[in-house]
């Protein structure tokens, strides 16, 4: 790769909005590490330190990460500072009610040397595997996705302390709580059925949020003969508890792609939840003739219609497209760090690189710079408007890296009156000659 002597304005725009919590030693490594994850192959932190010009020992970055003496809290203060502005920046890209999903990831790891590492299933591959289980929360709003918190799931054998024990669904009602107390704009919690449970569900309603959450079969409901499974309930065949006739089709977005379903909805009470509390219970099938296992959701909306309900749920495939995103792309599970607290601080700076890459540069950010360069800046920003990846804004960043270290090379050229050779010569020199001399231009 090019050496970079400039950082992309996706980067450079935002680092006001952390100066409160940097040091600018800290402040350097930020910048580094942040722009190390959108722009490097390989994201281990010697890497992407080695991408710099002038750059310290990797030691300083992988201090910076690891033992920095720099506040966790300030840094999650700043973040989300970043977030609501930037959904104010961008309103016409995020209208309507948001939604906030819950879910989990694993982060594959080969080696047992990482703190509280541990074997967990993995749905995708049937069997279990040497991961962190790492628990997230999301914004979906308009057309924006935005990532809100991680958590490293900690099982309760791995502790010394069991008090400190703290399962999934608790630390979900944890960041619930927190993004309506720092006022995320969201009306819907949203999550599969795991995360579907009596006190999960009490708290979104008492934040006075509607909740979507996909659920077991065997959760048990009220009908006029008795407490039944929704299984049983389900049952076209055996009991007619809901004649074929019932169901209707649904039209249902998800990926960018329609897919049909057949449902039918219905207001039960559920024994699980709180006083057996009326819920909106939706069965949907995959095909017209009913045949194989329904999937069931449920909300606390009890005129929600099958649609709109399956519909909201659907959104959730953008959790998965960050997750893809953020190991592709971002570096999510490429670190390397012995420490949890290295993870932790690993995992929040590709929260929020993902998350400058979806706001995209702060305008006016650069009004300092010489002229040419603004006009560099303002062309690439011009390709925006059509980048619906978060790749395509990796290399748009690269792209203003390339910019950079171009628009230099030609400033040294010129100094040296377009000598080719005096410039190869300079190019191919030692770092800390180039260093120097592009200090001089």
């Amino acid at each position: 790769m090019i050496p970079i002597v400039e950082y992309p304005s996706v980067v450079a725009s935002y680092l006001p909005a952390f100066e409160g919590v940097f040091t600018r030693p800290q402040m350097k490594n930020f910048a580094r590490y942040t722009t190390g994850l959108m722009i490097s192959p390989n994201h281990t932190v010697s890497a992407m330190n080695e991408l710099f010009y002038g750059h310290n020992d990797q030691s300083a970055l992988n201090n910076f990460i690891t033992d920095s003496t720099w506040s966790d809290d300030e840094f999650d203060e700043a973040r989300y500072g970043v977030i609501l502005e930037g959904l104010m920046r961008r309103a016409k890209d995020c209208e309507g009610d948001g939604i906030l999903a819950l879910d989990d990831t694993l982060s594959h790891k080969t080696g047992k040397h990482m703190e509280y590492v541990g074997y967990h299933f993995d749905r995708a591959e049937d069997r279990q595997t040497l991961a962190h289980d790492i628990l997230t929360t999301h914004l979906i709003k308009g057309r924006l996705s935005i990532p809100l918190d991680a958590w490293v799931y900690l099982k309760k054998e791995q502790l010394e302390d069991k008090k400190e024990f703290r399962d999934k669904n608790q630390v979900a009602r944890e960041f619930i709580q927190k993004a309506h107390l720092k006022n995320v704009p969201f009306l819907y919690v949203v999550g599969d059925s795991w995360f579907f449970c009596k006190e999960t569900v009490e708290l979104a309603q008492s934040l006075g949020k509607t909740w979507v959450f996909q659920s077991k079969s065997d959760r048990v409901v009220l009908l006029p003969q008795g407490w039944v499974s929704l299984a049983e309930w389900a049952k076209k065949k055996e009991k007619e508890m809901i004649p074929k006739e019932k169901f209707r089709r649904v039209k249902v977005r998800y990926k960018d792609k329609e897919q049909t379903h057949w449902c039918y909805e219905a207001n039960l009470r559920m024994r699980s939840l709180k006083d057996a509390q009326r819920v909106r219970v939706v069965v949907s099938y995959d095909n017209p003739d009913l045949e194989g296992e329904p999937h069931f959701y449920c909300s606390n909306k009890l005129d929600m219609k099958a649609d709109k309900l399956l519909n909201l749920y659907a959104k959730r495939w953008k959790i998965d497209s960050f997750y893809r995103d953020a190991k592709q792309n971002l570096g999510m599970e490429d670190y390397e760090m012995r420490k949890i607290e290295g993870v932790r601080r690993h995992l929040a700076m590709v929260l929020i690189v993902h998350t400058l890459l979806v706001l995209g540069p702060v305008p006016g950010s650069n009004d300092d710079d010489d002229e040419d360069t603004r006009l560099q800046r303002i062309d690439v920003a011009r390709a925006d408007a059509c980048l619906e990846t978060i790749g395509s804004r990796c290399r748009l960043a690269y792209k203003e890296v390339l910019i950079s270290f171009i628009a230099l090379v030609l400033r040294v050229g010129k100094k040296l009156k377009n000598d080719a050779g005096r410039i190869a010569s300079l190019a191919l020199s030692s770092r800390a000659r180039l260093g120097t001399e592009f200090a001089k231009v």
